[in-house]
């Protein structure tokens, strides 16, 4: 109620403070008026110096005849009616509507629209308060709280350590897995989500600290595959293709067919060495059977793969990395016009911007020119 009254009154001593000027006449033009008094006055003087023997006569009645010309102009025009005067009760009509009307209508629609009734919560008890599921602010703020009184709970840095990285602070992230390593000790996963916070927060580049902590998972889990490839990747930026090569060459070989990682490390391989990356993704039974084949066999298998991939896309255009796929394969088999052909077709049927990205970077590594494209 008082918060009410304060706005009332703050809202009327507004009100007051615009009106109350249009509500005084404005002053007559004093110019004019002015100038008959100055003009009356040059008069009495004219009379005392013709008194006094200072002018001639024929002076003074030149100089009088003078001023009193300009006296009657000057009277004549002080009683001429102001315009300010005849338009002051149009404007203090509109500005009264204006700052009534406005603050009345606002006020009928929060009443309308709004919810006054609603009573005040501040910070510390919407915190208190139980969350919504979905309130995903809401909770980082109260584990954030909980972690500022009880800065030792490594449970409480570990369960906020990877909601800060899905919200974008990887740097918070960063600091979270390393005071849940600090207090709870080291595990792969700690060590892999410390290195990809670090990872994420200097924009995909592998740190000195970054690879220290996934050495550090690999060495507790020897088969993690996140931790193999970013020392893979980590090897690449560094100019060591070899060795990153023989990375992800091994982590493909261990990696089972449905691995959702499985594209990611493959077009990994093909970007730094396309003959050693599967054309198609060829399935294990596949890779078996090939292995008991002749060389001409084997490449009438891989032509096959390549040619039911080719067919996929035509129903599936959209799909951008079975082009990526089909593009490389294309290349690796040395069908260098079907390669620009596959080219053509991924920009044509690829619409995301990303996606497309992909497309055109990949065409200028391998060198491939899509089909119809001017190359003047």
């Amino acid at each position: 109620m008082l918060l009410w009254v304060l706005i009332a009154s703050l809202t009327g001593a507004a009100i007051l403070a615009v009106l109350m000027p249009l509500s005084r006449a404005p002053a007559a033009d004093s110019s004019a008026a002015h100038a008959a008094r100055v003009y009356r006055d040059q008069l009495a003087e004219l009379q005392r110096d013709k008194a006094e023997g200072r002018i001639s006569e024929s002076e003074a009645e030149a100089a009088r005849a003078e001023i009193a010309r300009r006296l009657i102009a000057a009277d004549a025009e002080a009683k001429e009616p102001h315009p300010h005067t005849e338009s002051r009760t149009p404007r203090r009509a509109i500005a009264l509507v204006a700052l009534i009307g406005i603050p009345a209508l606002s006020l009928s629609l929060y009443l309308g629209l709004g919810s006054p009734s609603l009573p005040g919560l501040p910070l510390a008890a919407r915190l208190s308060a139980p969350a919504a599921p979905n309130d995903i602010d809401t909770l980082v703020a109260k584990v954030e709280e909980h972690l500022a009184k009880a800065p030792e709970d490594g449970r409480g840095w570990e369960v906020i350590a990877p909601v800060y990285l899905r919200l974008g602070r990887a740097e918070d992230a960063a600091r979270a897995y390393a005071n849940a390593i600090r207090i709870l000790g080291s595990t792969a996963e700690r060590q892999s989500g410390l290195g990809e916070a670090l990872l994420v927060a200097e924009g995909g580049i592998v740190t000195e600290d970054a690879r220290k902590a996934f050495e550090a998972a690999r060495a507790l889990d020897p088969k993690a595959p996140g931790p193999r490839y970013y020392i893979a990747l980590a090897a690449e930026q560094e100019g060591k293709r070899d060795e990153a090569v023989k990375e992800l060459s091994a982590l493909l070989a261990e990696a089972p067919d449905d691995a959702p990682w499985r594209p990611l490390v493959v077009q990994s391989l093909a970007r730094l060495d396309p003959s050693a990356a599967p054309a198609a993704g060829p399935t294990g039974d596949e890779v078996a059977a090939a292995a008991d084949m002749s060389d001409g066999d084997r490449t009438a298998m891989i032509n096959g793969m390549v040619t039911r991939l080719a067919a996929r896309l035509k129903d599936e255009p959209t799909d951008v990395d079975g082009w990526l796929q089909l593009i490389r394969s294309y290349v690796v088999l040395g069908r260098g016009e079907d390669a620009a052909e596959a080219a053509r077709a991924a920009l044509a049927g690829v619409e995301d911007a990303n996606a497309r990205g992909r497309v055109e970077a990949l065409i200028a590594d391998l060198g491939v020119t899509p089909a119809g494209a001017d190359t003047q």
